[in-house]
């Protein structure tokens, strides 16, 4: 399976909850190696503390090592699985489902040149926060290209109105219009985001307050 790197915008909340749960899933990896050489130690019929005995606990923890890394995919999936479900969830939903005409090239490289967009914050009012994810390329595909369908009218009038592009002499005016039309703009970090807000396999837990 093909895959393709992608940098998303999360919420600094959505990104301390995949924070929270990475470091939930670690542990919960520790602890089941942990236990299982513990159990199995039990067994062992070399005395305690001496170096066969310490070989013997050493061949142990690499076994239950080799069997966390066998379960992991189903019970501590990685991020890269999770937001690969939550956006394939969030792509079903008849907003963005399309179906949707192909990119030209042309609009590839217009959308490569994402970054002049006027910044779309919604749901970030708290501020934001850039995570890059493995995913499959063809969902990578399928969500830009939903992105730039759902964007591409208010692009278009942006365009029009001259309020693309990094413009610092905007008069009061101008940059009302232009903050009224970004809201409405509906990038890849936006699907993402209420991906993970809406879509994610299961309730992320919030970020425990520092």
């Amino acid at each position: 399976m093909a895959t393709k790197r992608i940098t998303l915008t999360l919420s600094v909340q959505q990104a301390g909850r995949l924070r929270a749960l990475i470091r939930k899933h670690r542990k919960a990896e520790t602890n089941f190696v942990q236990e299982l050489v513990e159990q199995r130690a039990e067994a062992l019929t070399e005395p305690v503390g001496s170096p066969e005995w310490e070989r013997a606990v050493k061949r142990l923890r690499r076994q239950a090592r080799v069997e966390a890394a066998e379960v992991r995919p189903e019970r501590w999936p990685a991020l890269d699985v999770l937001m690969g479900q939550a956006l394939e969830a969030r792509l079903q939903q008849p907003d963005t489902a399309g179906p949707w005409a192909p990119l030209s090239r042309a609009e590839q490289t217009r959308l490569s040149l994402s970054g002049r967009w006027p910044a779309c914050v919604s749901g970030c009012e708290h501020g934001t926060d850039e995570r890059a994810f493995t995913l499959d390329a063809d969902l990578v595909m399928r969500l830009r290209t939903a992105a730039w369908r759902l964007s591409e009218p208010v692009l278009n009038e942006l365009e029009e109105k001259g309020l693309t592009g990094l413009r610092s002499a905007l008069s009061e005016e101008e940059r009302a219009e232009r903050e009224r039309l970004a809201a409405k703009l509906y990038p890849s970090s936006r699907i993402a985001r209420e991906a993970v807000e809406n879509h994610w396999p299961f309730p992320l837990v919030a970020q425990p307050s520092s």
